[in-house]
């Protein structure tokens, strides 16, 4: 088991409830799309996995281990790139990646160089140097060679080129079959998750969390059903 949501709650500080009862799982290989409009709570389920929110109710184990507590042993199976990732913009790239090389004991080197090929970055420049889009392309180089078990992807493909996003589903697709893991990408474009994810979670205006198959997107923005 990846991901077990056990009836997990949520409120936002100004005492508004984001989620009730929320119950899931994630097992090894699954792709998630997590789709919904601006302010659905996507950004704050990301976070809720990560252990940054205070849940009100429930629990959320990620590879058995409770997020919420000190002392966990696993948190280097995971790997998390959002848009607002902050890095000193005096780092070069190349040690930038000796940097997450160091805490993931499987990193590649080979599927690092592989990726600053695919996405045309300079590893000699400073980090301060590049435009959002290569700074997220930069950290997604650092995720694939880190080898991760579970990849949590914030609203990372918004700010690609067209050239560089459709670079990002290939490999996405390709990377499956070379490293058995599972995969949150939250993202308002309902066509980034056609073709590479297994299943959607659509959070409704309702902020119910429904799980469909991907041929379904079309149709969620105009149902209102209840988890």
């Amino acid at each position: 088991m990846i991901l077990d949501f056990q009836n997990v709650s949520y409120c936002i500080p100004n005492g508004q409830s984001i989620y009730e009862n929320l119950n899931l799982k994630v097992h090894h290989n699954e792709y998630y799309g997590v789709l919904g409009k601006n302010g659905a709570g996507k950004t704050t389920l990301i976070e809720m996995i990560m252990g940054m929110r205070k849940l009100k109710t429930g629990n959320i184990y990620a590879f058995g281990e409770d997020v919420n507590h000190t002392g966990r042993k696993n948190k280097h199976k995971i790997f998390v790139v959002t848009h607002d990732m902050q890095v000193p913009g005096n780092i070069i790239l190349k040690d930038l990646f000796k940097f997450y090389a160091y805490f993931y004991p499987q990193y590649d080197k080979e599927i690092e160089a592989q990726l600053v090929e695919l996405f045309e970055l300079d590893a000699s420049k400073k980090f301060g140097t590049l435009s959002t889009g290569q700074k997220i392309k930069a950290f997604l180089c650092a995720a694939f060679a880190a080898r991760a078990q579970l990849y949590l992807f914030d609203e990372v493909t918004a700010v690609l080129d067209p050239k560089s996003r459709y670079n990002f589903f290939k490999f996405l697709n390709q990377y499956r079959d070379i490293n058995d893991c599972s995969v949150f990408l939250a993202t308002n474009i309902a066509e980034d998750l056609e073709n590479c994810m297994d299943k959607v979670l659509f959070i409704d205006d309702d902020h119910n969390v429904l799980v469909k198959d991907t041929h379904d997107i079309n149709k969620l923005f105009g149902e209102k059903e209840s988890a």
